[in-house]
């Protein structure tokens, strides 16, 4: 599979300008308002876009085992317990297959203002370079996915091998398979302090078109409540029906997003 999914500075710099300023969701089970080392990928600014959010300036980077600790505060303060995915499955995801997966970060010291310097001070945050020790790189929100042979999110693929670690398997009748041609999306969240600023709605659409670009997949998959039908509708996602998954209790609804239909002019302004 393409290791190099870096299609997200094209992406984000070809997008039309955002005209809404409604509400989105977060993950496979969207919360209110969620979808979202060392040597990072180039990173993508979408700084033009948020001019009126002085405290945050977003850019786009992979995602890898390095992350695990920020994305766990993540996943747990988007998601209720039930939904929120384990600190092991993360882990499993972010070093099975993180070129999958995709984080919205920001930077700033604890005195910077607004929420951003609140949450700053609430945890140790990694250093965003070594010679400004006192300057945060904070994550903001985060995509998390694996693939699956299923052209709909299923418990397996939701699932995850317990002995990933000693016993690698490159197709496992569970979790990440390398030769599916279908990306699952677990988890789309932003974290509560930085929603409703529109964040969850151009992490999904970067993804979906470095997904798309990068030729890795013939579709993306998710599962959502039925109150973000119409939310991933608007993003190109078509509604397949209930979905068999019993994750968090069930309940859920299979969403779809086919590549060889394409996305349609409809979801310019999403």
């Amino acid at each position: 599979m393409p290791r190099d999914l870096l299609a997200d500075r094209n992406t984000l710099d070809g997008m039309s300008q955002l005209t809404r300023d409604t509400k989105e969701p977060a993950s496979s089970s969207p919360p209110e308002d969620s979808i979202p080392a060392p040597s990072y990928s180039p990173t993508v600014y979408v700084e033009e876009r948020f001019k009126k959010m002085k405290d945050v300036h977003p850019f786009a980077q992979l995602l890898n085992s390095e992350d695990l600790d920020d994305c766990d505060w993540v996943e747990h303060a988007a998601f209720d317990p039930i939904e929120a995915a384990s600190r092991e499955k993360l882990e499993y995801r972010l070093r099975t297959c993180g070129e999958l997966c995709s984080g919205l970060f920001t930077s700033g010291y604890p005195t910077s203002s607004g929420s951003l310097g609140s949450v700053i001070k609430t945890r140790n945050f990694p250093s965003i370079d070594s010679s400004d020790a006192d300057r945060k790189r904070v994550l903001l929100g985060h995509v998390i996915a694996t693939k699956s042979s299923a052209k709909v999110v299923t418990d397996d693929a939701m699932d995850y091998p317990k002995d990933w670690q000693t016993k690698y398997q490159f197709t496992p009748s569970i979790g990440h398979n390398e030769d599916g041609e279908t990306v699952c999306i677990h988890s789309l969240c932003i974290h509560p302090d930085f929603q409703g600023k529109g964040l969850g709605r151009i992490l999904l659409k970067s993804y979906v078109q470095r997904i798309k670009d990068s030729g890795v997949a013939k579709r993306i998959a998710l599962i959502c409540r039925d109150k973000y039908v119409v939310f991933y509708e608007k993003a190109g996602f078509s509604k397949i029906g209930p979905s068999k998954c019993q994750y968090g209790g069930g309940n859920w609804v299979d969403m779809v997003m086919d590549f060889e239909g394409g996305m349609s002019d409809d979801d310019a302004d999403f």
